[in-house]
């Protein structure tokens, strides 16, 4: 209610109170065809700039197109937007119907809550911001509004990958976060962090751009637990119903759960079970990739899908699992793995020992923390050990479970209270220090 349009750097606009929902569902003859073809426009000038691979217009093209449908949500005709996407998707590598899923998800989590009004700076003391900061124009709002009222300002800080590995980022996204995270290095009267290894992160880049340091006292460690996700396999009898679920066998494959990106190094996995299926054949256990499509992985997924040693079965990808599907393949693998090269926390880490399974992983950044001392953490400069770790779990069945009986009487995930109740409690003390420091 406070940033529905602090982001675009103007002050609410006091009647607009209806809710999306609802100007989704009115009669077209209430919608503006002139808002809904410019808002067409503008996506596909976006597509365009995708097509062609621009980083830079495309940031500028979507951002515009976003702004613009946010600011006119309850005037567009969403279903002759639609009939734009259908035209656009003619182009074999044009798919705005993607664009516009993600455009209505964005509508109807930033539009205020129907009948809402908006609130008034006057009567706020402390603002925290708990996700993605990068987009729009947030984190400048908030150093402005900083500069000219008392108001106690808090960030959640998950990782600074696009600063410390930029190299796994879209060009865009990591100018777009520098940006940012320089408005809240001014601003920000204190960091909750995810891991340790997010603090220090952060500590080092203000040090060596020459910002404000950051001390120990003004950074909290509230780390992610996989808590609530875990549940009892009683809960798991009914079967996934996954396409393509057919091709494995409880207990007899090995998974990895996370987006398909360069970041998370499925390349590394992927020779790893080329290596594996020369030497074993039939007798390797399949790898499961169970996440999304990410940025950049276009020929990484052709390569393996052409490569004849793989043969279609050796790995396979899940692209869209639900959380009770995900819970069954974690339930049901032989063990996890997880390569990546840098991560803010390492959530399929403690997932997998959440759920008893052992996980080969990477070393570095925060990876480690996630795993307590349970997962066995390789080098993936070593890919010799990955495959003789990975070979004694998949063939030595009493070591295999030996160490996930160990895990289930030794890891004790961070629950959601462990993560909460340190930001509440500092975000409740700053705003009444905040309110004290009005009234003197």
């Amino acid at each position: 209610m406070i940033t529905n349009s602090a982001s675009a750097g103007h002050a609410p606009e006091l009647g607009k109170e209806a809710s999306v929902e609802r100007s989704l569902q009115e009669p077209v003859s209430t919608k503006s065809y002139v808002n809904t073809f410019f808002a067409g426009v503008l996506f596909a000038n976006y597509m365009i700039a995708r097509a062609s691979r621009s980083s830079a217009w495309r940031v500028r093209g979507v951002t515009r197109a976003k702004q613009f449908v946010a600011d006119h949500f309850d005037s567009i005709d969403f279903g002759m937007l639609g009939r734009f996407a259908r035209f656009w998707s003619v182009g074999r590598n044009v798919d705005l119907k993607a664009s516009l899923g993600g455009l209505r998800m964005t509508l109807v989590h930033s539009a205020p809550p129907p009948d809402s009004t908006p609130i008034s700076m006057d009567t706020i003391s402390a603002i925290l911001l708990p996700g993605v900061f990068w987009e729009g124009n947030k984190a400048k709002w908030i150093w402005k509004t900083k500069s000219k009222r008392n108001i106690y300002i808090g960030v959640l800080l998950y990782d600074l990958i696009p600063i410390v590995v930029r190299q796994f980022s879209e060009s865009g996204a990591a100018q777009n976060f520098a940006k940012c995270l320089h408005y809240l290095l001014w601003s920000c009267d204190h960091f909750f962090c995810i891991s340790s290894s997010t603090a220090l992160d952060l500590r080092r880049y203000a040090e060596t751009c020459g910002y404000p340091s950051i001390s120990e006292s003004k950074t909290q460690i509230c780390k992610l637990g996989p808590a609530r996700f875990v549940l009892d396999a009683g809960a798991l009898a009914e079967h996934p119903r996954i396409p393509g679920i057919d091709a494995i066998t409880p207990g007899k494959f090995v998974l990895f759960v996370s987006t398909i990106e360069s970041r998370k190094n499925h390349e590394f996995a992927y020779l790893l079970w080329r290596r594996l299926a020369l030497k074993h054949g039939t007798n390797l256990f399949p790898l499961v990739f169970a996440g999304k499509q990410g940025w950049d992985t276009e020929s990484l997924l052709k390569r393996i899908s052409h490569d004849p040693v793989i043969g279609g079965h050796h790995i396979i990808h899940f692209g869209s699992v639900s959380d009770n599907q995900l819970r069954w393949l974690y339930t049901n693998c032989a063990f996890t793995i997880f390569p990546s090269h840098y991560e803010g926390f390492g959530m399929t880490v403690a997932e997998s020992l959440a759920f008893g399974k052992p996980c080969v992983a990477s070393t570095g950044s925060s990876i480690e923390e996630a795993g307590q001392g349970l997962a066995d953490h390789v080098d993936t400069l070593d890919g010799l050990e990955w495959i003789r770790k990975i070979e004694e779990y998949m063939f030595d069945d009493d070591c295999l479970q030996n160490r996930s009986r160990f895990i289930i009487e030794n890891y004790r995930p961070y629950s959601w209270d462990n993560f909460t109740t340190p930001i509440i409690q500092h975000m409740l003390g700053g705003m009444q220090s905040a309110a004290d420091r009005r009234i003197d």
